[in-house]
Formats: structure tokens, sequence, C-alpha cells
């Protein structure tokens, strides 16, 4: 049925559809062009349906509807994720540690995080899971909170649009997070041409993104890695922060950097200007002597329920917050 600007089908009718000898291309065009969107199941599966068709012209017995299925499975869930259930999403599932914002500030963040989901085409393949687990959340583990969504929004955003892949939005955005966000007037009250540094030793006392990265201009790797995963997820990329309490190693010490998902599964690099996906100085020679012990795992903070918690060892003593644990994936990279 048409709704407005939209073609909404429902499982049943695509069924057919794909069971079909075949069907007129110019009906299928027509309904595409007048359908708004093409990523979720009601009301914009249109562009998912056009290769279901041809495959079934060619071949009706073929197992089209199972092929739909799929396809539709790693895509997008059957409700459109709006502005108030992305704010509710992140209520009912936040840690009740989180400390409260104000209904002002949740609407604005699930606003622009929808925003860019919109408006930037790369930002439009995210899978709903993905997007609420890694892009609309404000707080990656414990710094202070800033209201950063809009203006890194507004200054990253064109950049993003002309993006080919995420992996391109990726390495095209994260040096204009250590230059440009610091130089706008949409992000500092005094903008500030010079580009955030790297300092160790800077963490705890800087880590908000705004308020104590930026307005200082430097940050050692938890702080840097805050920066980054919020400048990709103002632009609709998923992105989390991941380190470790303390390196296997006689020197010991913490680290934290920084994956995102291009799509074909999570990438990581270190918190810096430049990036070199699945490349980093730490990998294989620090973590390949990861292991079960607590304080020697790797883990990616999280906004959900994970099945580890990560040892904070910046705060006195270490906070315990919610995260997954990684240390197989980057043991396995170190082989």
């Amino acid at each position: 049925r048409h709704t407005g600007s939209r073609v909404v089908f429902s499982y049943e009718q695509l069924e057919r559809l794909a069971s079909a000898s075949c069907i007129s291309d110019i009906l299928l065009m027509d309904a595409a062009r007048r359908s708004k969107r093409s990523r979720h199941l009601v009301g914009t599966a249109v562009a998912l349906v056009k290769p279901v068709i041809l495959l079934a012209c060619v071949e009706p017995v073929i197992g089209t509807a199972a092929f739909l299925q799929h396809t539709l499975a790693l895509r997008h869930d059957d409700n459109e994720v709006t502005q108030s259930s992305a704010t509710t999403w992140l209520l009912k599932n936040a840690d009740p540690r989180q400390p409260a914002q104000s209904e002002e500030f949740l609407s604005r963040n699930s606003h622009y995080a929808l925003k860019a989901r919109q408006e930037i085409p790369v930002a439009g393949s995210v899978p709903d899971d993905l997007f609420h687990k890694y892009v609309l959340p404000y707080r990656n583990v414990d710094e202070p909170v800033d209201d950063w969504r809009e203006g890194f929004f507004k200054v990253l955003s064109p950049h993003a649009k002309q993006a080919t892949s995420l992996k391109n939005a990726v390495e095209t955005i994260v040096p204009r997070i250590f230059t440009d966000l610091r130089n706008s007037s949409e992000v500092m009250s005094q903008p500030n041409s010079t580009p955030v540094v790297f300092r160790p030793n800077s963490t705890p006392e800087v880590m908000a993104p705004v308020s104590e990265t930026l307005q200082k201009g430097y940050a050692s790797c938890t702080g840097t890695s805050i920066l980054i995963v919020d400048g990709l997820r103002s632009v609709g990329i998923p992105a989390r922060v991941v380190g470790t309490p303390e390196w296997n190693i006689e020197t010991k010490g913490n680290h934290n950097w920084v994956e995102v998902w291009t799509g074909d599964g999570w990438h990581f690099f270190d918190a810096a200007p430049t990036v070199t996906l699945d490349k980093a100085w730490f990998v294989p020679g620090n973590t390949k002597h990861a292991n079960e012990d607590a304080m020697h795992r790797i883990y990616s903070a999280e906004w959900v329920e994970g099945d580890v918690q990560y040892p904070l060892t910046w705060r006195e003593p270490a906070v315990m917050w919610r995260a997954t644990d990684r240390t197989s994936f980057y043991v396995d990279k170190s082989m």
C-alpha cells in the first residue's frame, strides 16, 4: 500500500512477489522511486525486493523467500527507530550508576543520532542493534557528560555525507576530530585552531570530550579514544572504547583505543589522527600476552549489560564497568 511518500510491504506480500514468475521492472522502478527510504522492512523494503524479484524471474523455485528473510535480518528490525523509542531504549538499558540527564538533553541526543542516520548515506546501512548500542549512547565509560552530539554533527556531517563507505568515512572523519571540532564555534565558545594532541598521564583529569579534551587541547589514550568514539557516533558510525586495565608484560601500564564497525565486522586502531585499521603499536607485542586474568583481559566498554566487568584502573579503587570480553579476538590477531 502507498502511504504518503512511502510504499509499505508486508512480509507475506514480499514472499508472494519473490515467488512470482516475473514482475514488471517498470512497476518496481516506480515503487522504488516513490519509496523515500530503503532500510526497514515496513515502508522501505523496495530496494531489497528487486534482487529477489530478478532471482525469481530466473528460477522461481530457488527459495527466494528464505533469501529475502536472511537479507532483511542482516539489515534492520521490523520497527522503525523513532526519537521517542531511541530515548526509551537509552533509559531502559542504562546502568543505574549513569547520572540522570534532562529530558531536553536526551531528546536532543536522540534527535541528532537519528538525523545522522537519515542524512548520511553510509550511516543508513547500520543495523538497529548496532545503532542502539554504539551510536546512540552519549557516554563511553565514567567521563563527565558533555552535550557534544549536535555540535559534532554540524561540523563533521558535511564530510561524512561525501563518504563512499563506512571505512572511507572513518578515514575521513578521524583526522578532522582532532582539528575541526576545536576550531568551530558550533562546538567551542572560544575556538582554537591548534589541534588536539596526545599527552600521557592525563587520565582521569582529562576525559570529557568538550569541556576537558577540546578545551585543554590534549588528552591521553582514554581521553582521545572517547573523543574519537563520540566524533564517529555523531555521524552515525558505530564505535566503542576498548582497552586493558594492565598489560601482561614487565612494564605493565594500561591502555585504551578505538574499535569501529565498518560493515564487515569490528576493526581496531589506536586513538590518533591517522587511521590504519587493524594495525597498532600494541599488536601483537602486547596483546599476545593477554589472558583470562581480569587485570590482563581486553574489554570493550558497553552501555548495555555485557558478559564481563572492565576494571577502570584510573580510579582508586577501580570502578567496575559494563563490558564485553575482547581478549580472544586480540589474541587471535596476535598469532
